[in-house]
C-alpha cells in the first residue's frame, strides 16, 4: 500500500494533545510488533565510540601519504574537510588510490578498536550500563526466539549488549576463537530442547573483529589493540570505494541478510540512524511505503535525511523523537512539523525503554 495520508482516526484519540500517554501508546504499538532494530552511529556515541567528526580529526593527524597520487588525493580530502565537508562527503568527492584507502582503513580500525576495547572492559566490570541490553531483554519478554539488528557500525556495541542481556548473538561467523563464516545453514545453539534466544546482527559495513587473511579468506578473531601481521580489517570506510567493497564477502551476505530482515519486518525501531546509507535506506523506504508498518526513530538530532524520510516515505504510523531544549520534540503523521513534550527525554534509549516496558 502507498503512503497516502488520511485522517487521524487510525491513531489514539489523545494523540492530538501529544501527551506522554499518547506517545507511549504509539511507541508500545511498535514494540508489540517485535521490531527489527536499526542502529546508526548515534547509538554508539553515548558509549564513547567516536563518530565521523572525531574520526576525521584523527585521520588528518595520523594518515601519512607516500607522495605522488596519495599526496595529491589526501591534500584534496583535507581541503574538503577544512572547508566544512563531512568525512563521508569528502571521501566520496575525491577518489583515493587503493594504497591510501588501506591507510585510512587501518587508522579507522585502530581508532574505533581503542574505543571498543574500553567499552568491553567497562561492561565486563559492570561499570557501563547498556540501554540496548535492556531493550533486548524487554523484547524477549515474548514468544519470539530471535531479535534482528541491522547496523552500519563497525563497533561491537550490539554484541556486547546481547551478552549483557544474557542472550547469545550471531553475526555470520561460527562460534569460537578462530571463527569462519557460517555458510548457507546458520549455526543454531540450543538450551535444553529449544533453540536459544538469539540476537542476529547484520553488520553491513563489517566489524572490528572481521579480517581478511593472507589467502583472502574472511575470518573473525578476538579483538586486540593492534592489527595482526597478515590480516587486513574487513570494514568499509566512507567514500566511493565502500560500494565497490560490499560486492565481496562477507559484506554481500550481511547486506542480503539485512535486506531480508527489513523486507519482512512487521515494525522497525531506529536508534541514532541518520538515514544516509545507500545499503539500508531503500529497504526502509520500500517497507514503510508498501506496508505502512509502525516505525519509531530515536535521535539526539534528526538529520535532514531523516526528516525527508518521515515527510515522504514513512507512511502514517511513524513516531520520531529528538532532543529539544525542554525535553523531547515529537513527530507523527498528525504533527509532521513536530511538537514539544516538555520534561521527558524519551528521545534517549534509557527513557524510551522506561516508557515502553
Amino acid at each position: 500500500m502507498g503512503c497516502r495520508r488520511h485522517s487521524s482516526t487510525h491513531l489514539p484519540g489523545s494523540i492530538l494533545k501529544m501527551n506522554y500517554e499518547a506517545i507511549a501508546k504509539l511507541a508500545q504499538n511498535c514494540i508489540q510488533h517485535h521490531p527489527a532494530i536499526v542502529l546508526g552511529s548515534g547509538s554508539s556515541a553515548p558509549h564513547g565510540i567516536r563518530g565521523m567528526a572525531a574520526l576525521a580529526c584523527v585521520l588528518q593527524q595520523n594518515v601519512v601519504p607516500d607522495g605522488g597520487a596519495e599526496e595529491r588525493s589526501w591534500r584534496q580530502i583535507q581541503e574538503a574537510l577544512t572547508n566544512g565537508d563531512g568525512l563521508e562527503v569528502a571521501l566520496q568527492r575525491h577518489t583515493a588510490p587503493a594504497s591510501l584507502v588501506q591507510k585510512i582503513v587501518a587508522q579507522t580500525w585502530l581508532t574505533i578498536a581503542e574505543d571498543d576495547l574500553k567499552l568491553l572492559e567497562s561492561a565486563a566490570a559492570a561499570e557501563e550500563h547498556l540501554p540496548l541490553a535492556d531493550l533486548i531483554r524487554g523484547l524477549f519478554r515474548s514468544a519470539n526466539r530471535t531479535i534482528s539488528v541491522v547496523t552500519t557500525n563497525y563497533d561491537r556495541v550490539a554484541e556486547i549488549a546481547a551478552d549483557a542481556s544474557g542472550h547469545i548473538h550471531a553475526n555470520g561467523f561460527s562460534p569460537g576463537l578462530i571463527r569462519r563464516r557460517e555458510g548457507a545453514d546458520p549455526i543454531r545453539i540450543h538450551r535444553g530442547n529449544f533453540v536459544a534466544r538469539t540476537v542476529r546482527i547484520w553488520k553491513v559495513h563489517g566489524s572490528l573483529d572481521w579480517f581478511e587473511d593472507k589467502q583472502g579468506q574472511p575470518v573473525s578473531l578476538p579483538l586486540r589493540d593492534r592489527l595482526l601481521d597478515g590480516f587486513s580489517p574487513l570494514i568499509v570506510t566512507p567514500g566511493v570505494s565502500k560500494y565497490e567493497r560490499t560486492y565481496d564477502e562477507p559484506f554481500r551476505t550481511a547486506i542480503q541478510g539485512a535486506d531480508v530482515c527489513l523486507s519482512h519486518a512487521s515494525a522497525i525501531l531506529c536508534v541514532g540512524f541518520g538515514f544516509r546509507d545507500g545499503h539500508i535506506q531503500p529497504k526502509l523506504v520500500e517497507r514503510c511505503r508498501q506496508q505502512n508498518i509502525p516505525i519509531v526513530v530515536l535521535a539526539r538530532t534528526l538529520t535532514a535525511e531523516a526528516r525527508e524520510f518521515l515527510r515522504t516515505n514513512a507512511g502514517t504510523r511513524y513516531l520520531a523523537l529528538e532532543r529539544c531544549q525542554n525535553g523531547t520534540r515529537c513527530f507523527t503523521d498528525d504533527h509532521p512539523d513536530g511538537t514539544e513534550l516538555p520534561g521527558h527525554n524519551i528521545w534517549s534509549l534509557p527513557d524510551f525503554n522506561e516508557m515502553v516496558f
